[in-house]
């Protein structure tokens, strides 16, 4: 009986759509987990690393359908960026900062990020390119 039980669940489980997974970069403790906390409203599941060696262990780790990582990171952003390109090419980079400037955004598309979003960010801004990211995915 129990075998059954678990087997159904598996069946069960199969059948429902799978939760986009979003690395959430962030230094700043509080802000990271506000933004993990929106996520799962949002429906995201959601995995978190304050710094460049913790989002490269996270991404070894598990599944990431999207990263959203502030630029000014300790280990860098853009290099964060550069690093998700080479080992998971069709992964979308989402770079945020509080530092508003044409250049940066120029910049940051320039070396591939998906968007470039500029602090605070509106949640249906952070969602919509949220789920444009997990379609390009």
């Amino acid at each position: 009986m129990r075998g059954m039980a678990r087997g159904l669940l598996t069946e069960d489980r199969r059948d429902l759509p799978t939760m986009p997974t979003v690395l959430v970069v962030e230094d700043d403790a509080p802000l990271r987990q506000a933004l993990i906390a929106a996520l799962a409203a949002q429906g995201y599941c959601a995995r978190e690393a304050g710094d460049l060696d913790g989002a490269l262990e996270e991404i070894a780790a598990a599944r990431v359908d999207v990263v959203l990582s502030d630029v000014g990171i300790p280990g860098d952003g853009y290099t964060l960026l550069a690093r998700v390109r080479q080992l998971r090419p069709r992964t979308p980079v989402i770079l945020m900062t509080g530092i508003d400037e044409d250049d940066l955004g120029r910049r940051a598309r320039a070396a591939g990020a998906y968007a470039y979003l500029v602090k605070p960010i509106r949640l249906s801004v952070l969602k919509g390119t949220l789920d444009g990211a997990c379609l390009r995915a």
